[in-house]
Order: C-alpha cells, then structure tokens, then sequence
C-alpha cells in the first residue's frame, strides 16, 4: 500500500500537501494540488517576477534533490515527471506576485497549440493556447491568477498550463478569428455534404432544423458580428459564393464567404426567425427577431430583398440598455454639452438635428431624451422605425399605408405632450405641424437631412414654411457627422503629409496621430466613434434676419465653418486621423466643405 501524500510531504518538505505552492509539475499533481489549496494564494509560475520568494536555486544540491524526488515520485506517488519545484513562502499571501503580461498581436499563436483546448472550452474559459513546449502548455487569459481555471484547463488539455496575462479583449478577438472561421467553414462543408437540407418546395418548419448546419452557421455568424461590434450584418450572393460581411464603426468588412448552396437555406431560416413568408421570394420584406448572443439579449431587423443573383439579407443589430450611450460619451466638449443641455431643458421651441444617414441624429436625440424623461413630463415619440425604446416615453410607429408622420403628430397634439420628437421631417404638412407645435408651447425634437446646419432654414423654407414662423420656432440647429476614434492601445505619433495638409490647410510640420493596428480593434487603428458637430443657438439678431433674408443668414452661417474646425481640433487631440476627417467630411480640395454622407 502506498503511503498518503500528505505523509509524504510532510515528511520531505514539512508541510502537507494543501500548505505547498507548486512552481511547476505534472499535470495530474498540479492540478490535484491547486484544489486542494483551497483559499490559498493562486501558484506562482516560471513566467512570472518572483518577488521575496524563497525559491530551490538551480545548485548542485537542488538538482540532486530533483532527481532523487523524481524517482521517489514516480515509484511511490505513482506520478510520472520531473518533481514540482516548491514555493516555501508564507500561505497568508503576502507576497503579490506580478505576471508577465503579453500582447497576442506580438506573439506568434500556434494554431495546433490553439486547438489542444477546443473551441468550446476557450469561449467557456476565456482562454487560449498559444504555445506548446514539450508537456507544458502556455495559454493567455486575462485572469492567470485564478487557480481554479488553471486546474480545469490542466484537466481539459492533460498538459501542465503555464497561464500568461493578457488582455480579455485581444483573447476573445483571437479565439473569435481563430476558430470562427473555421467552424463556418466546417458548417458549410457538413451542408454541402447533407442532400437532406437541401430547399424544396416544400420547406421544413424552424422545428425540424433546429440542429442543421442552417442554424448553426446564423448562430456563429451573429455571435462573430455581436462580438466584432458590428451595426449591421449583410449576407448576400458574391458569384458562386455566399458572402458575409459587418459594418464595424460605420465601415463594410467582409467576414467569411461559404459556397453559394448554402444561401437559400439562410434566407429561409431567417425568414422563419423573422416571422416573415418565405415562400415569397420575388418582392422585398421585412421582419424582426431577438435572441441572446455573447450573453446579451439583442434585437435584430431583418430586411430581404431578391436581386439578380438570389435574395440579399441585411441584419440590423439593436443592442440593449448596457450598451446605450451616455450624453457625456456622444464626444462633445463639457461647454458645448453645457449648452446644448440647458437648450434641451427649455419649455418650448424647436431643436433640429441635421446630417447624412448614419451620422447618429437619432442616437444623439435618444440620449438627452433619456434625461428629460422624468415623471413630471409626457414625451412622445413617432419613429419609422422605433429602434431604442425608452421606459415611460410612449414610441409611436409610423406604417406605410395606415399612419404617417403627419397624422401621428395630430393625434399626438391631443396628447397633452410635454415633448415630441419626430423621426424625420420629410414633407411639408408635417413640416408645418411641427413648427406650430413648437410655437404653441411644446418642446419639438427632430432630424433634417441636409448637409450642413445652414441648410435646415434653406430646407424649411424650400418646403413652404414662412421664414416668421420658423423664427420663431428655432431654438438651435446640430449638425453631426461620427468619424472612428484612433484606438488607445495602438497609437502612435505621425506627420501630415502633404496632401492631408494641403486638404485640411494645416502647416506640414503638424504632428498629429493614428493607429497602428492591434488585436484590440480588430487591426483597423480604430476603435468606437464620436461626434464632430456644429451647432447655433438662435438669438434675437438671427430671428429678425432670418425674417428678413433668411438664405443671407444661412450663407453668413455657413462660412463660420464650425464643423471643419471641430474635426480638425479632434485631429490635433489625438482623436482621430487626417484620412478620417477627409473621409468624413468629405473634403476634395475644392471649397473642401462640402460634406457626404460618412457611409
């Protein structure tokens, strides 16, 4: 009978098995060890900085003592390896030993190594192999101190895990791109494979396909876009390839193409999903659905629509209240939000948001929305359609054939409403509804399509409004536009070169920033986005000129410039780049104010 382990290593070391911190041994011993260590300190490792700790040194005696413990172990413990190197400091964790961390977009990830752990367990554990050295496999995750993961990954991979600190996001990115693709690709290939899924006329109900490959592939696909941040999912015919690609930061990537067999099961599936007649392929439709991806609940609208080569999706993912914007994170300087607050506080008049689709009017709108919304005010809103709810603000959805904006705001009037916003002002009656709302004691937010602010009188007043009454119902004007922020852990210090400063008329020597591309933002050098505006708070001069000549006041306004100058301050900050500000902007070297739509 062999002797206990605990006896044995009080008798070798003074100290049972529970009180010992494991430098490093085989699998099964460190794992057993570490649960047995209960609350005790995580282990440290041979990656890490060992800070007063009274560690065997590599002496002639030490390697002696290895080597008879080896055999000792081997033949007594039944363990097979070299001896665990021992920590003798104190179990009251005292000692805090700092990790090595590292930059997975510096390291050279060895895929087989990856693959040891397996999809599943990376995702279930935030952790991935990158390297393998003999028995020993070096896995990054962003919490290595945690004992108890690190013996669940020694059990899983049957290797000693040497845990590396690294950065949750530059984890879940690489796992996302290492094993993503992959398991589209193998869900793609299983389809060609199975005749069975293959559509007919008659098409199963989502019941009966709720293991196909079908399913699996939407599911994969929409859990990478979740992750990846995406705004929009497209999912289109490419040739003789089905190709899906996200819109990430207001810019098209493509994701992965599978073969084009695959596209009418898709279209299908997410017609089921969408409650939408998938029998009908010859006209647009459009439908809805949630689910909970990446562990978040998310709303999705689907929109098909048949093409030459077969039927396009598009996907536009509507994320929860965790992922709603504050008015503090929209990018506005603390004295323009001081402004803009106190315009929106005000008990009547009219605040319109211009710019191109995709420039975020609405989500501006929405965020100071959320603060207004209090008990002591009714606020209404009509939208086509309602994409970010609010609780205790009542959302009217427009429908094609049975209610306009028009006849939404006259029933809305009845309403005794504190505040309505309008989605978008896109004729006259609802133009004018709006106006007279405003002046008759209502607080009227809105969105305008135009190119700069300037061109919301021009705009009104090309839509029949009498100059007086748009006067009168002008609080302020916003125009927007969202250009990419340089992502924080990627940037770095560049020049302007002579065409950025030419564009931008900035002296050449100019140090401005980018981004380098990292893990972290998918290599793109950015991260998120933020506004670049200009606004006008309509005083008692702009009334009575813009009752007068109200096209010469929208020209004076518009040499102000004030959208040009505010990107360009964000250039200068380190905000984003001089190609995002072009781009945005979209400055040609002619009058270079002409700004596009950012899509």
């Amino acid at each position: 009978m062999k002797p206990s382990r605990n006896l044995i290593f009080r008798i070798f070391y003074g100290r049972p098995l529970a009180e010992i911190k494991f430098l490093g041994a085989s699998p099964g011993m460190h794992g057993r060890a570490v649960r047995e260590a209960n609350d005790q300190p995580p282990s440290p490792h041979p990656l890490f900085k060992k800070s007063g700790a009274k560690i065997i040194k590599k002496s002639r005696k030490a390697r002696f003592l290895r080597k008879f413990l080896s055999n000792f172990f081997q033949k007594v413990c039944g363990v097979r390896g070299e001896a665990p190197k021992i920590d003798f400091r104190a179990t009251d964790g005292s000692d805090n030993m700092k990790t090595t961390r590292i930059r997975l977009a510096e390291v050279n990830i060895d895929i087989d190594a990856a693959k040891i752990l397996g999809h599943e367990y990376a995702l279930r554990f935030i952790a991935l192999p990158f390297k393998r050295e003999d028995d020993r496999l070096f896995v990054a995750m962003p919490e290595p101190e945690n004992a108890a993961l690190v013996a669940n990954l020694t059990d899983v991979t049957g290797l000693f895990v040497v845990p590396v600190s690294a950065d949750e996001n530059d984890v879940r990115f690489y796992i996302n791109k290492i094993f993503g693709e992959e398991e589209i690709d193998s869900i793609a290939s299983k389809f060609s494979l199975d005749e069975q899924l293959k559509i007919s006329a008659k098409i199963p109900p989502a019941s009966q396909i709720s293991d196909a490959p079908t399913v699996q592939f939407l599911d994969s696909l929409i859990e990478a876009g979740v992750v990846s941040r995406a705004s929009d999912i497209h999912i289109e015919p490419h040739g003789r390839r089905l190709r899906a690609r996200f819109r990430v930061d207001g810019v098209l990537r493509t994701f992965n193409s599978v073969d084009i067999s695959m596209l009418s099961t898709v279209i299908s599936r997410l017609k089921i999903i969408g409650g939408m007649d998938i029998a009908e392929k010859r006209v647009p439709q459009d439908g809805h659905f949630s689910m909970i991806a990446a562990n978040e609940k998310i709303e999705f609208r689907l929109s098909t629509l048949p093409t030459t080569l077969g039927e396009k999706a598009v996907i536009r993912l509507l994320y929860g209240q965790k992922f709603r914007l504050k008015k503090e994170d929209l990018g506005f300087y603390a004295h323009d939000l001081a402004v803009l607050t106190e315009l929106f506080a005000r008990p009547h008049g009219a605040i319109f948001m211009t710019g191109p689709t995709g420039s975020g009017k609405s989500t501006t709108l929405n965020c100071f929305l959320e603060e207004l919304n209090t008990d002591a005010r009714n606020i209404v809103t009509v939208e086509d359609p309602v994409e970010n709810p609010i609780l205790g603000v009542s959302h009217v959805n427009v429908e094609r054939n049975t209610l306009s904006f028009a006849g939404a705001l006259r029933h809305i009037l009845r309403q005794d409403p504190d505040i309505i916003m309008v989605g978008e002002i896109r004729d006259e009656e609802t133009a004018r509804i709006a106006v007279r709302a405003a002046i008759t004691g209502h607080v009227v937010l809105s969105t305008l399509h135009t190119n700069d602010a300037a061109g919301v009188i021009e705009r009104l007043c090309d839509m029949g409004i009498e100059p007086y009454l748009i006067a009168a119902a002008l609080n302020s004007i916003i125009s927007q536009r969202l250009v990419r922020r340089i992502c924080r852990e990627c940037i770095r210090e560049t020049d302007l070169s002579p065409r950025q400063a030419h564009l931008l008329r900035m002296p050449k020597n100019t140090r401005v920033f980018e981004g380098a591309g990292c893990a972290h933002c998918d290599f793109s050098g950015f991260r998120s986005r933020f506004a670049v505006y200009e606004y006008f708070v309509i005083n008692e001069d702009m009334r009575r000129r813009m009752t007068i000549d109200p096209a010469a006041l929208a020209a004076d306004l518009r040499t102000r410039g004030g959208l040009r100058k505010n990107a360009v301050a964000a250039l200068i900050e380190g905000r984003t780049t001089a190609d995002e500000v072009i781009r945005t902007l979209n400055i040609n070297g002619g009058e270079g104010d002409d700004d596009g739509d950012d899509e």
